[in-house]
């Protein structure tokens, strides 16, 4: 590269010169560093932005094809994904293959529940294999054949859903002298004018809100049985049913809630087409209150359809008659309501911020240097609270508290001290110092557990009450009306309600909508109560015969266990 200035040139500046050269040459020196500095801070962003990206990026996979515990023992092992169905074919092949057998004689079998559970269904057909005639004698000695035992085989067939008419046939009668006419009083129509009747209205709400089942995909598996019903058809039959019937229901099992002092609550999207002065893809939000386990009062899940996530819509609901305790997330529309409600924490939406920034560092450290991390720590110290629920699962509320001043207060208030230590140093912008902000900011919340042996360490209740509606969703996508989704909220409330004591759904809404349509347009409370899902008065072919075997673990460690099986799914659609 030749000089800009010869030395003759520069040899003949006068000092002026020199001076304004040099200004020149430090002002671009200064641009170029400037430049520079630029170009170094670009890329660190870059670097940060890839970074998160990829952060990103590996907790989507995570939750996508990632186990859905966050419970960690030794080490960070989760079980993957297509592991999970040999691990538990391992362990129940033998099982599995196991004929069913009855036998005459004592003789000592595997412990398993395949007897009773074929036990509670009827035995329609018998086949009996005798030896008969010359058989019955033995070729080598002429001698009879003695029985010595006999040996019986239990196999279970399935039934495809199939139709029948009830026909209904009215004689009207005329007096021959004055022409008065007269008809027998006839039981009300489920709804007027309509083919429809409790089981088939019944079975169209099973399907779809404890199944999952779309109403178009419902149209197309009747046509396969000869059966023409539109959509449209069974969208209005719901929307009937729900407003005519189940309103008073829903409304009795509100009254109960608001007299409970312990609830949970948490809000769900749901994109409802025909809100006015809305785009289409606007989210709308199904809002969930519902008693558990422990709270002492009836187990009851309601179901709310507003327009919007606003703080309101919970104060409008609970409106003057709730005072007690609310448990919920962190979301600050539940911190604004009335002087009698008192907030409770969610520990295990701390737990996933952590769990969160612990997946992230996966990528880049062993599993030994993990157990050192921040986030590691936290996910331990968290899981001790939890250990100990699962320990207490099963004590009074009175021996919780007991069991929880003793044992949880302590790790607890250990957790909040060692999280305050790094307050001030942490990064805000880093999925750990998220991770910690969060948690102190809900320290008095999550801390409220503690004060009382009814409440749960976490909301996890309200969102398993969610699932279904969750799972519903991702199949039928959207609701077409502000109708349509308030009935919704309505079926919600019952089929959930009833899973949760026990019914069999289809059983329970076949039975509640034939005494309702009875009951006609103004039904009397008492007579309503009988038909509540925890009312003992209600028959005993809508009660589960097979409890739900959840264990406390599923509860504690945040696994949502299934309510529908997948093999079982077609054959259970409609009942």
């Amino acid at each position: 590269m030749e000089p800009i200035f010869t030395d003759k040139q520069l040899n003949n500046m006068s000092r002026e010169d020199l001076i304004s050269l040099m200004k020149i040459i430090q002002e671009q020196t200064k641009k170029k560093d400037t430049e520079i500095q630029l170009l170094k801070d670009k890329q660190k962003e870059l670097e940060f932005l890839n970074a998160m990206l990829s952060d990103r990026l590996t907790l989507a996979q995570r939750k996508q094809f990632g186990a859905s515990s966050e419970k960690y023992a030794e080490g960070y092992e989760q079980m993957n994904l297509f592991n999970e169905a040999e691990a538990n074919a391992d362990a129940e092949t033998e099982e599995l293959f196991e004929e069913i057998r009855s036998s005459s004689y004592k003789r000592k079998k595997r412990k398993g529940k395949k007897e009773e559970d074929l036990s509670n269904f009827e035995t329609v057909e018998t086949r009996t294999y005798k030896l008969e005639g010359e058989a019955r004698y033995c070729p080598e000695c002429g001698k009879k054949y003695s029985v010595v035992t006999k040996e019986t085989v239990k196999r279970l067939r399935f039934i495809p859903a199939k139709f029948e008419v009830e026909e209904e046939i009215t004689y009207v009668y005329s007096c021959p002298e004055c022409g008065s006419m007269k008809s027998p009083e006839k039981e009300p129509s489920l709804i007027r004018g309509s083919i429809a009747t409790p089981s088939l209205v019944a079975g169209i709400m099973n399907a779809k809100y404890v199944n999952g089942m779309p109403l178009a995909r419902q149209e197309r598996e009747f046509a396969r049985y000869d059966l023409d019903l539109s959509t449209k058809t069974m969208a209005n039959w719901i929307i009937n049913c729900a407003d005519r019937h189940l309103k008073p229901l829903y409304q009795l099992m509100k009254e109960e809630l608001l007299e409970s002092r312990y609830i949970h609550c948490d809000e769900s999207r749901i994109q409802v087409l025909g809100e006015p002065d809305q785009k289409g893809t606007t989210q709308n939000w199904m809002w969930v209150y519902l008693t558990d386990e422990f709270s002492g009062s009836p187990q009851m899940v309601l179901f709310d359809y507003e327009r919007t996530r606003a703080g309101y819509h919970p104060v409008n609901f609970l409106g003057d008659r709730f005072h007690g305790y609310l448990t919920c997330d962190g979301y600050q529309a539940y911190h604004s309501l009335g002087e009698g409600i008192i907030v409770s924490g969610c520990l295990t939406h701390a737990r996933r911020r952590f769990d969160a920034a612990l997946t992230a560092l996966k990528k880049d450290f062993t599993k030994e240097q993990l157990k050192e991390t921040i986030a590691y720590q936290a996910m331990s110290r968290i899981g001790i609270l939890y250990k100990i629920e699962e320990m207490i699962h099963n004590k009074t509320p009175e021996e919780k508290y007991e069991e929880r001043q003793k044992q949880s207060r302590p790790v607890m208030d250990a957790l909040f001290e060692w999280l305050h230590t790094m307050e001030d140093s942490v990064d805000r912008s880093s999925l750990i110092g998220d991770a910690i902000l969060y948690t102190l900011n809900q320290e008095a919340y999550l801390k409220r557990y503690l004060e009382d042996g009814h409440l749960s360490i976490d909301n996890n209740s309200a969102e398993r009450a969610l699932k279904n509606f969750a799972v519903g969703r991702r199949n039928w996508l959207f609701a077409k009306s502000v109708r349509g989704a308030g009935a919704s909220a309505l079926v919600y409330s019952i089929t959930e309600t009833a899973l949760l004591n026990h019914l069999k759904p289809y059983a329970y809404l076949t039975y509640i909508l034939d005494e309702l349509r009875k009951m006609g347009a103004f039904p009397k409370e008492k007579e309503l109560k009988k038909l509540l899902p925890w009312s003992e008065d209600l028959p005993e072919y809508c009660r589960t015969k097979l409890k739900n075997n959840t264990k406390p673990s599923d509860i504690e460690f945040g696994r949502q266990p299934e309510t529908v099986s997948d093999g079982f799914y077609k054959m259970s659609i409609y009942g």
